[in-house]
């Protein structure tokens, strides 16, 4: 396939109007935590040692933030397609994410900046017992091709 015909098929700025949404949800368990960690280097025995994260405040070992945010951006390309590229992010990290938690991301498109083709998001992710964990906004521009 050429890359003409590739990008004829993508979404479009025009095509993604706002309140489009999309939602994912994920498990995590202790292999991804150490398999993130090992691609990030992120080593805080917080989120590697049971012994060590047991005596925080948190109990127990805690899921990355930026792993729990990384989902944000495969619901961004799920929504989007791969059309679009991210430009900016806002997190707030509202609360711990555990291993054997469930996440439930939501991404929903509320703003457009037609002048720069940039699309702002509503980000929220919830667990199980729907508390928010994360949230915040973030921008995907519409990628130029040649």
């Amino acid at each position: 396939m050429t890359l003409a015909a590739a990008t004829n098929d993508l979404l479009r700025f025009e095509d993604l109007p706002i309140g489009r949404q999309h939602a994912l949800a994920r498990r995590f368990s202790a292999a991804d935590v150490d398999a993130f960690a090992r691609l990030s280097g992120d080593l805080n025995p917080l989120h590697m040692d049971s012994r060590f994260a047991g005596r925080t405040p948190f109990g127990q070992r805690v899921v990355h933030g930026l792993f729990t945010g990384a989902l944000v951006s495969t619901a961004h390309t799920q929504l989007t397609g791969p059309g679009f590229v991210y430009v900016g992010q806002e997190l707030r990290f509202l609360g711990p994410v555990f291993i054997g938690d469930r996440v439930d991301v939501q991404v929903t498109i509320v703003d457009k900046k037609p002048a720069k083709r940039i699309l702002v998001l509503d980000t929220m992710v919830r667990n199980q017992r729907g508390e928010q964990v994360l949230a915040g906004l973030s921008a995907l521009k519409e990628l130029r091709f040649e």
